[in-house]
C-alpha cells in the first residue's frame, strides 16, 4: 500500500466516493490474495473495472476544474486551453482521454499513457459481457488476465500521481479529501 496526494480533486464528493471504491479495491485485493486454486483470478475483472473507473472519475474530475474553476484555473494547464475546455461538451471516459492527449495534459501526445487509458477504457467496457465491440479474447477468464490488472494499476498509478503533481490546486483549496491510500505495491516509487 502506498498514498498519492489528493490536493489536486475539486469534487470533494467525487474524492469521497473515489475513496470509497479504493476501499472496496483493498477487500478485493485482500480476498485475491488470500483466494485458493483458481479463486484469485476471478477477481481480475471486478478488480480492473473498479481501476477503470476510478481513472474515468480522476479525468472527469480535472475536465470539471477546467470547465467551472474559472477564477482559480487550473495549475499547470495554457487558459487557451482551459477556454477551449470550457467551450465543449466532454462526459465520457474515451473524451476525457481524447481531450487530454490534445491538450497534452499528462505529457507529450506520444506518451504511452494515452494508449494505456485508452486499453484500459477498452477493458473496462468489458463489464458488459456480451462484448459487442470485440475487444481483446473472446473469454473473459483470457482478457482479465494478470498482467492486464497490473497494467490497469500501472496506469492508475500514473495518472494519480502526474495530476497531483502537476495540477494540484491551491493550498488553501486542498486538505477537504484525504490523499489516495492504493492497495498494491506501488509500481514506480
Amino acid at each position: 500500500m502506498f498514498t498519492v496526494s489528493a490536493g489536486f480533486i475539486g469534487d470533494f464528493k467525487l474524492g469521497d466516493n473515489i475513496h470509497h471504491n479504493l476501499r472496496i479495491l483493498a477487500c478485493l485485493y485482500r480476498h485475491q490474495v488470500a483466494a485458493h486454486g483458481n479463486d484469485a483470478n476471478l477477481l481480475r475483472k471486478p478488480i480492473t473495472i473498479l481501476l477503470g473507473s476510478i481513472c474515468e472519475a480522476l479525468l472527469h474530475d480535472l475536465h470539471l476544474r477546467m470547465k467551472t474553476y474559472t477564477v482559480e484555473g487550473v495549475r499547470g494547464i495554457a487558459v487557451s486551453v482551459l477556454n477551449y475546455v470550457r467551450t465543449k461538451k466532454i462526459d465520457k471516459f474515451e473524451h476525457y482521454i481524447s481531450s487530454a492527449k490534445k491538450h497534452c495534459l499528462l505529457g507529450t501526445k506520444t506518451d504511452q499513457i494515452y494508449h494505456d487509458l485508452e486499453e484500459l477504457r477498452k477493458l473496462r467496457n468489458r463489464v458488459h459481457i456480451q462484448n459487442d465491440k470485440n475487444h481483446f479474447e473472446p473469454n473473459e477468464s483470457q482478457a482479465f488476465n494478470e498482467g492486464r490488472q497490473i497494467s490497469a494499476e500501472q496506469t492508475l498509478e500514473k495518472l494519480l500521481k502526474h495530476i497531483s503533481a502537476n495540477h494540484p490546486r491551491k493550498a488553501s483549496a486542498q486538505g477537504y479529501v484525504n490523499d489516495f491510500q492504493l492497495p498494491w505495491n506501488e509500481h514506480f516509487p
